[in-house]
């Protein structure tokens, strides 16, 4: 079965018995070079001075160290960043940051929270300037990730935090299983999964009005479903004719297109950055593998060429890199493949104990949040890809399943 041992398998289960043009090989233009900080190390930077209270400079701190683009000293000496920072209280806080490097060049952010909003998102929005200014690459701090969240009687919610697992926010009040969150629309939009008794349907929720509506409810399977970049479309599993297949469904009309057509199960569809084409799971075969092929239709390409079982890829429109769960033994790691690296290597980035399923990548194209599952718990982890290290978002719970929304 396409999905063994990974989150999604319960999912697919229950969706089976609800049943009875040449691929660029360069990088895409605009591709951002996410290589900067080399396997050795992050840059160093340290605070030499911070004008506010104990608790901002300890949050301002907190948030530098989670982004994991620097590494925190504290002597300024011999770093490679020295940054000067000031937070104001008052009905609305504000952070300015001036950031030096070695060679004198100044980087310099200023954020104010709006009067009765969010007084904390200031530290992750400046933080993201500064990433921004610095390495040329979206921010990821103050973007929010969604995932599943299980919990009584078998029941899955969705959540959204922080990248740091604060401002933890429930979204769905559903009472059965909602599950499979999406991000599309840079955020402003979100897909899942929702099932209610024997049928299964899509459900795409407005974040701008707080409003959700069903995309698909057709009999049988309606699962798997990712918004393309421009958000006209979501690609999708549908077991029409008693197979699960690849469909676009138009998000306007509902207008369904056939994408595949053969006797394999398909999955977990992710698009390119130019939308032009879908990386999705088949089990043609024999086992689960990833393949690419147009979003209009047509010959699918593998993309990697070995026999050790691939599942839930995503695309980097940062990196145009595709990330994905792969076994190495008896576990699961997290890998991806180059694709601008026409031999499609395939790098694992993961290498501690448990089983790291469902990965997506940060708006920054270089770190990636996935679950882990070691003995009951299940967690969410941000994984850099250049460093191979890791960090935790997520306390002991179940969650599983994480989208992480795009930079705006």
């Amino acid at each position: 079965m396409i999905l063994s041992r990974s989150p999604l398998l319960a999912v697919f289960l229950s969706a089976v018995l609800l049943v009875c043009g040449p691929i660029a090989a360069q990088a895409l233009g605009g591709q951002v070079d996410v290589a900067k900080a080399k396997r050795g190390g992050n840059p160093s930077l340290c605070l030499v001075a911070f004008e506010g209270s104990a608790t901002a400079k300890a949050h301002l701190l907190r948030v530098l160290k989670q982004c994991d683009w620097f590494t925190i000293v504290p002597t300024g000496a011999k770093a490679s960043y020295r940054l000067s920072a000031r937070h104001t209280d008052g009905a609305s806080p504000g952070l300015s940051a001036r950031l030096v490097d070695g060679g004198g060049k100044t980087y310099e952010a200023q954020r104010r929270a709006a009067g009765g909003g969010d007084a904390d998102e200031i530290y992750y929005t400046v933080v993201d300037d500064l990433l921004r200014a610095v390495f040329k690459v979206p921010g990821l701090c103050s973007r929010p990730i969604a995932f599943a969240v299980a919990g009584k009687n078998s029941q899955k919610e969705i959540y959204t935090c922080r990248f740091d697992g604060t401002k933890a926010t429930r979204l769905t009040h559903n009472g059965t299983i909602s599950t499979e969150p999406s991000w599309g629309l840079n955020g402003d939009a979100l897909v899942y999964t929702a099932y209610s008794a024997s049928t299964t349907s899509v459900v795409l929720l407005d974040m701008v009005r707080g409003r959700q509506r069903r995309l698909s409810r057709f009999k049988g399977l309606n699962a798997g479903a990712v918004l393309s970049p421009d958000g006209k479309w979501a690609a999708l599993c549908l077991s029409r004719g008693k197979r699960i297949d690849l469909y676009l469904l138009s998000v306007e009309t509902g207008q369904v297109h056939q994408v595949t057509n053969d006797l394999a199960t398909e999955s977990s569809p992710c698009w390119s950055p130019d939308g032009r084409y879908l990386c999705y799971v088949s089990d043609k075969a024999g086992s689960p593998q990833l393949y690419v092929l147009p979003a209009a239709g047509g010959k699918s390409v593998r993309l990697v060429r070995d026999r050790v079982e691939a599942v839930s890829p995503d695309w980097s429109a940062v990196s145009n890199r595709v990330c994905f769960a792969t076994r190495r033994g008896r576990q699961y790691v997290i890998a991806y493949v180059d694709m601008a690296d026409k031999t499609r290597e395939r790098i694992v980035v993961t290498q501690t104990a448990g089983d790291w399923e469902s990965p997506c990548w940060a708006p920054d194209g270089r770190h990636i949040v996935c679950s882990r599952r070691l003995k009951q718990n299940r967690s969410l982890w941000m994984v850099d890809t250049v460093r191979h290290q890791t960090l935790p978002i997520t306390g002991a719970g179940d969650h599983s399943l994480p989208s992480w929304a795009t930079a705006k």
